[in-house]
């Protein structure tokens, strides 16, 4: 029965991720849409929106998959971030995340260098510990890494022990999971938000 439970919980996750991921779709849509036509924020929409959405939340797996695919639809059309397509769900493609990553480094760290498939030893980091996919670094100095991690290789204590040696040594750090949308725009904020002054 343990195999079994976990199958079912797996996919349990993954329904509720999808109805979460089309609720908070659906709510910074409202937003943006209520930006866009009076100006200012609505907040009683947005609340609205919310609530309704939240009581959405036991829906059955076809119904949010229908709401993720609708929900798909309208930023297409809104374009959000362009012609690019960098608002669409990554649906677990790596080189798709790497491309993001990419792209976020050339556009706001234009003078840093870019290294891919850095060493935890290389930033103080164990032989043992788990290396970085990307590294951004200032005149040979490593500035911020980024890992990209399976669902709950997060929790590794050889991802947690190379987070750890970035933090000792002044240097920012975060992960992207794959089973996440990764948008460009979120990899470029969390790319912000790490980099040290």
């Amino acid at each position: 029965m343990g195999f079994l439970d976990n199958l079912l919980n797996k996919e349990a996750r993954k329904i509720i991720s999808s109805v979460v991921d089309s609720v908070v779709d659906n709510v910074t849509d409202s937003i943006k849409d209520n930006l866009g036509a009076s100006g200012a924020t609505d907040t009683s929409a947005a609340g609205t929106t919310a609530t309704s959405a939240s009581a959405s939340a036991g829906v059955k797996h076809t119904a949010a998959a229908s709401a993720t695919k609708a929900s798909a639809g309208r930023r297409k059309a809104s374009g959000l971030e362009g012609e690019t397509g960098d608002d669409e769900d990554c649906c677990y493609d790596v080189s798709l995340i790497r491309s993001r990553i990419e792209k976020a480094a050339a556009e706001d760290w234009p003078s840093y260098e870019l290294r891919k498939n850095i060493p935890a030893a290389e930033v103080g980091g164990g032989a043992k510990d788990q290396g970085f996919d990307y590294g951004l670094y200032l005149d040979g100095q490593p500035k911020l890494m980024i890992m990209i991690l399976d669902q709950y290789q997060y929790r590794n204590k050889c991802v947690q022990r190379a987070h750890k040696a970035c933090k000792d040594r002044g240097i920012g750090s975060f992960h992207l999971l794959e089973h996440l949308p990764n948008r460009k725009t979120y990899i470029a904020e969390r790319m912000k938000e790490c980099m040290p002054n």
